[in-house]
């Protein structure tokens, strides 16, 4: 199948199995907060102790001053989480879902794409303490922050992308999961979460450019919420042309694999 009827076959699955990803969606949200006497709070309070114990770190022992830094913070670890914990999330996803496959027809990959909605759902909720925060420190909420879902896209694309191939490696190699493990330690310290590209050397800041795909990402996110500052067209337009590469490539894995699957699991 070419890249293009991938990407249509999929929008229209998507489609067509909307009401069940929906359920699911709402299922896994449940389950996650229900026996947590704070409930959804954790979605915005889990980024915000992050921020909490990195801004103290970084004030106090490298002398970062404060208030803008915990925002400018805050807003690369957004990203970042939405990333790292749905790749984490969606390693075991086909092992665990594995006998549902013969019980309930729907595509494989809606167990997946269920993890990354909802890690989006909790990805747009975490938006609350960080314009809390930023008025409480006198920082401005910009138009901008209108234009954030549009970075939301090509980091949907990247994301759910390499959940496909990452879970796809990893019922056929259970080293993938420590290779992974590894790979997302090293993305939050070679992405600008702590740092901004200003920080670093050119050279090495073209490299993660290209290496990295989470770099794009993050500095487009920091930028709307941040900078107030919207991407570059011709930059972002490129970022998303990849981004939609990468997820073609995990489509393409995730049709080519899933058949196999239940004699690996």
């Amino acid at each position: 199948m070419s890249p293009f009827g991938l990407l249509t076959n999929f929008c229209s699955q998507l489609f067509a199995y909307r009401e069940y990803l929906v359920q699911s969606v709402a299922r896994d949200l449940r389950r996650k907060y229900k026996r947590s006497a704070l409930g959804y709070l954790w979605t915005m309070l889990h980024p915000l102790g992050m921020m909490a114990i990195l801004s103290i770190v970084f004030a106090n022992i490298m002398r970062v001053p404060t208030a803008d830094y915990a925002i400018f913070l805050f807003s690369g670890i957004l990203a970042y989480n939405f990333f790292s914990s749905t790749v984490m999330m969606s390693l075991g996803s086909i092992r665990a879902n594995a006998r549902l496959f013969s019980q309930i027809p729907v595509p494989k990959f809606i167990f997946i794409l269920s993890i990354v909605f909802s890690n989006l759902f909790n990805y747009f909720v975490a938006l609350v303490p960080l314009a809390i925060l930023s008025l409480v420190l006198g920082k401005d909420i910009t138009f901008t922050w209108f234009a954030f879902p549009l970075t939301v896209l090509p980091l949907f694309c990247v994301t759910f992308g390499l959940s496909l191939l990452l879970a796809t490696s990893n019922v056929f190699f259970e080293d993938t999961l420590h290779i992974t493990e590894v790979g997302i330690q090293a993305l939050y310290f070679l992405s600008p979460v702590l740092y901004g590209r200003e920080h670093l050397p050119p050279w090495l800041a073209d490299i993660l450019v290209v290496a990295n795909p989470l770099f794009r990402q993050i500095e487009f996110t920091r930028g709307v919420l941040f900078s107030g500052v919207l991407p570059d067209p011709v930059q972002y337009l490129t970022n998303l042309f990849v981004s939609i590469l990468m997820l073609t490539g995990g489509l393409w894995l995730f049709r080519r694999s899933e058949d196999k699957f239940l004699y690996f699991v």
